[in-house]
């Protein structure tokens, strides 16, 4: 195939590049067998501890997920709560893909969205007292929806 390429836009072919060409073809590729580092024990016990840490993470994600529901005396207000999270995220969606394709919208788009990022940045970590005011703000904006959490 190489060969054939190179060939195309050269003069005809002598009786030595005939033969070499037919040496390339029937060329024989072996496989090589390479060791990567996953074949270790270390390796291996250092996944398996990870998957084990990963596996406690989600049961004691879900057990928290499943206290706070059993807690919960709003659970008609959690499942709209998150139904209707889910279908504005859905609208919210398909209205920035319309949008995005107008020409320059998408540039305005990632101008207000790193303005915005660098505004928070920077009330978050550079204004005494915002932090608090913030989660402050957040938890009891949770509580006016009925989400203790």
């Amino acid at each position: 195939m190489i060969c054939a390429a190179s060939t195309r836009f050269t003069a005809p072919l002598s009786r030595s590049a005939a033969v070499s060409r037919r040496c390339v073809r029937k060329a024989v590729v072996r496989p090589v067998a390479i060791a990567f580092p996953t074949d270790s024990e270390e390796v291996t016990d250092l996944l398996k501890g990870k998957s084990s840490e990963l596996q406690d993470k989600a049961s004691e994600t879900v057990s928290w997920a499943k206290a706070k529901w059993e807690a919960s005396d709003n659970k008609p207000g959690i499942v709209a709560t998150g139904s209707a999270a889910l279908f504005g995220l859905y609208l919210t969606s398909g209205v920035i893909s319309t949008i995005d394709r107008l020409p320059l919208m998408h540039t305005v788009f990632e101008l207000l969205g790193l303005s915005v990022t660098a505004w928070f940045a920077y009330r978050w970590f550079f204004v005494a007292g915002e932090k608090e005011a913030i989660t402050s703000q957040v938890s009891r904006i949770t509580k006016d929806i009925g989400l203790d959490l």
